[in-house]
């Protein structure tokens, strides 16, 4: 009997310390809060995030991400600008280096939002953006909060990039470009 609860002991203590290395340094999971993504998420999607690959590779233009804000929680945007670039918004339409950029998952062409914008009116000092700042914005451009009112984000700010919704399950997917 003592032998038997050993066993348990030891798979639960296992169990427990995978649970933390995982949650810790490879994957965690959210919820999406809002309609900010929408499209692409809806309110209350739940999603996982893969903290381990930013460690391999870099994060690129198309990118949906989690991040965190001194604007206030976590937040789910979309990668429009990596360091070196250029971006600009005219009349909703996005230019990353001086070419249109390509972006069907925005769906929203409402005149309720900011369309015209430069770095430098985000905050950026320069025409390009800084090593480790990211340009970042929602993909249901009159609702979102994004770099348009918060700036630049900074790598260190980014958890990782999500990888799975996995929450409803009538709506499972992987690739969110």
């Amino acid at each position: 009997m003592k032998k038997e609860i050993g066993e348990w002991l030891v798979a639960i203590i296992v169990a427990v310390v995978l649970i933390i290395v995982i949650r810790s340094f490879l994957f965690v999971s959210y919820t999406v809060d809002g309609l900010s993504m929408d499209p692409t998420f809806e309110d209350e999607d739940r999603v996982v995030v893969n903290k381990f690959m930013q460690h391999f590779s870099e994060y690129e233009t198309g990118d949906v991400v989690v991040f965190h804000s001194e604007a206030g929680p976590a937040y789910v945007k979309r990668i429009i600008g990596t360091p070196g670039d250029t971006v600009t918004m005219e009349d909703k339409q996005v230019y990353v280096n001086g070419e249109p950029l390509e972006e069907d998952y925005v769906v929203h062409t409402e005149d309720t939002y900011l369309d015209n914008f430069t770095l430098p009116e985000l905050g950026v000092d320069g025409e390009t953006l800084p090593e480790d700042k990211y340009l970042v914005l929602g993909d249901n451009r009159p609702v979102s909060r994004d770099s348009r009112d918060f700036g630049t984000v900074d790598e260190s700010q980014i958890v990782g990039e999500v990888q799975l919704r996995f929450w409803p399950l009538n709506r499972i997917a992987v690739n969110f470009e």
